[in-house]
């Protein structure tokens, strides 16, 4: 690895990112190789590509994110990436609600028509305990 200029290497990242090979955590798997490695995945113009190919505009959190003041791509793209986690956590816990609350208007509409036929059982018993016949035509669909 030695013999290899990091020009060399950068590209090689580069071009792994461009071809959507590299993602975040390959980058981030890459940097804990080796030191040189370490440096070369922590520069900005990777993280750069990186949020612009996992998100709309790499500028759309931080505006000012090619001034020198501002925060580097990788603290960007953590953010955004906790961001649209926590995104598709909140939109997940409502899938699960929602189906929560589907099931239980089914366990009620079960419980309903469960206590309306033992009704229509009892009112169909004749004196000595068993069931009679019901008329069909007595019988009606709710």
């Amino acid at each position: 690895m030695g013999g290899v200029p990091d020009e060399l290497w950068r590209q090689i990242l580069e071009t792994g990112i461009q071809n959507s090979k590299l993602n975040y955590k390959d980058l981030c798997c890459i940097s804990i190789s080796c030191r040189r490695l370490h440096r070369l995945s922590s520069e900005d113009s990777l993280w750069l590509l990186l949020l612009s190919s996992d998100f709309s505009s790499p500028n759309q959190l931080n505006p000012n994110l090619n001034n020198a003041t501002s925060a580097s791509a990788k603290s960007t793209y953590k953010i955004k990436f906790d961001r649209e986690k926590a995104r598709k956590v909140a939109a997940h816990r409502r899938a699960v609600l929602r189906k929560e609350s589907e099931v239980l208007e089914f366990e009620r509409k079960i419980r309903e028509i469960e206590s309306g036929l033992q009704l229509r059982e009892a009112e169909t018993r004749d004196g000595n305990g068993t069931v009679g016949v019901l008329e069909i035509s007595s019988i009606t669909r709710s």
